[in-house]
């Protein structure tokens, strides 16, 4: 990734009038293989490496401890991509700190919430493994937002 691509990535800022309370951040991963989602534990749907907001922290912060958290990946938080629910949730642009080598690796920090983590291509919906995940997405509109942002920002073989 060079300055100039970053600088050239359309930052998305909150809606004039929303509140600057920070309720969520997350991270959006693109891999050669696909996008790095979570699969939570109690109902098995796939997730954004995303969570709420602890006091104090920038919410660049908090999606590099939910990240962490949830999939095991220390990360570079770029640029905003996306806010929701009036500004109050966040969606980054991150990479990984360390090359992700093996990625049947990827594992939650402490499996509270997250019973696996896969690297999906979210247009085929092939995991990095070859299985085909059949998962309801966490939000109805997220595997669209994975689809649209991979198109994007995904990093090409």
């Amino acid at each position: 990734m060079t300055l100039a691509w970053l600088a050239s990535v359309a930052i998305a800022a909150p809606a004039a009038g929303a509140s600057t309370h920070i309720k969520a951040a997350g991270c959006f991963i693109p891999t050669s293989k696909g996008v790095v989602v979570g699969v939570g534990r109690f109902h098995g749907d796939l997730r954004i490496p995303m969570g709420k907001h602890k006091p104090g922290e920038s919410a660049q912060q908090t999606a590099v401890r939910e990240t962490r958290e949830e999939c095991g990946l220390a990360v570079r938080v770029g640029p905003l991509l996306r806010t929701f629910e009036e500004g109050r949730v966040y969606l980054f642009l991150c990479t990984p700190i360390a090359p992700i080598d093996d990625y049947s690796h990827l594992a939650p920090e402490d499996g509270a919430e997250i019973a696996e983590v896969i690297v999906l291509d979210p247009n085929s919906m092939i995991a990095h493994d070859g299985r085909k995940i059949t998962h309801p997405w966490r939000f109805a509109h997220d595997r669209a937002l994975m689809i649209e942002l991979y198109h994007r920002y995904g990093i090409k073989h």
